[in-house]
């Protein structure tokens, strides 16, 4: 009897948990399937057919896949509807006959598992990053310890939030990974070390621009001030681009899918200063 391969295992769960959930948040099935590529242990070879089919970036890829109405997985039920409920967007199968109370239920059962979804985020984020330095040719060198203005220190998402330490030759770059736009504080500024050391923080995109905009208008000035640098990571593309401040090292300023972000930002939505 041949064992299941980490592509079939991807499978079954993704099966079971669109199975299990019936109707499911969009956040939720994204970061469900990062965290089963990433525990699946795939093969070499498995990695070769994914990419054949997906293409490099294997977790959004089978993400966009899943929801393409034409899945690779055969026993995949088809999400071929979609819904928002309460800012969320959650897709469903559209054959199946769902009440009021079942879409209550789906977005009950999505809030209540927020703190251990947003763990997974954590993983994710960090995850897509050391593969994103590495390509700029950095290693992962581990936690920075933690040098932050006393402000900072009351901030307990800023204060509990992985700090990664990166380093190439003759540089060095700590990120701060955050789940949310919502949890970048203005006074992140103070948590850079030195000037030697690049600090920057990480945040995932999300299902509405509103929020960027807002952080941006109120506080990127004060950031790109103090040298500090905020990337948006977009899993459903596998890519991370930068947001606030300036990327100096080239290597990086590469790898970024749309370099260009940042200065458009600045140019579209910085608040013109009054004479």
């Amino acid at each position: 009897m041949n064992s299941k391969t980490g592509i079939d295992l991807i499978g079954s769960s993704l099966a079971g948990l669109i199975s299990e959930h019936g109707i499911i948040a969009r956040c939720e099935l994204l970061n469900r399937v990062y965290e089963y590529v990433r525990t699946a242990g795939l093969s070499r070879e498995d990695r070769a057919e994914l990419e054949k089919q997906v293409g490099k970036n294997i977790a959004s890829g089978i993400f966009m896949n899943v929801l393409s109405g034409a899945p690779m997985f055969s026993d995949l039920p088809k999400l071929d509807t979609y819904t928002t409920l309460h800012g969320r967007l959650f897709h469903f199968v559209h054959t199946n006959k769902y009440s009021r109370q079942d879409f209550d239920q789906a977005y009950r059962r999505f809030v209540e598992g927020r703190p251990e979804l947003r763990a997974v985020l954590e993983e994710n984020l960090a995850e897509v990053l050391t593969g994103f330095m590495s390509e700029a040719g950095y290693r992962l060198a581990g936690r920075a310890e933690e040098k932050v203005g006393e402000k900072v220190k009351e901030k307990e998402l800023l204060r509990s939030s992985p700090r990664l330490r990166f380093e190439a030759a003759g540089r060095a770059a700590e990120v701060l990974v955050l789940t949310s736009i919502k949890n970048l504080d203005p006074e992140a500024k103070e948590l850079k070390p030195n000037p030697e050391v690049d600090l920057i923080i990480l945040v995932p995109s999300g299902e509405s621009v509103e929020p960027f905009m807002r952080f941006y208008r109120e506080s990127g000035s004060g950031l790109e001030e103090a040298g500090v640098e905020v990337w948006i990571a977009n899993l459903e593309k596998g890519t991370i681009d930068p947001y606030i401040g300036y990327v100096t090292d080239m290597d990086i300023y590469r790898q970024f899918k749309n370099p260009r972000l940042a200065e458009n930002v600045r140019s579209t939505w910085e608040l013109k200063k009054k004479d």
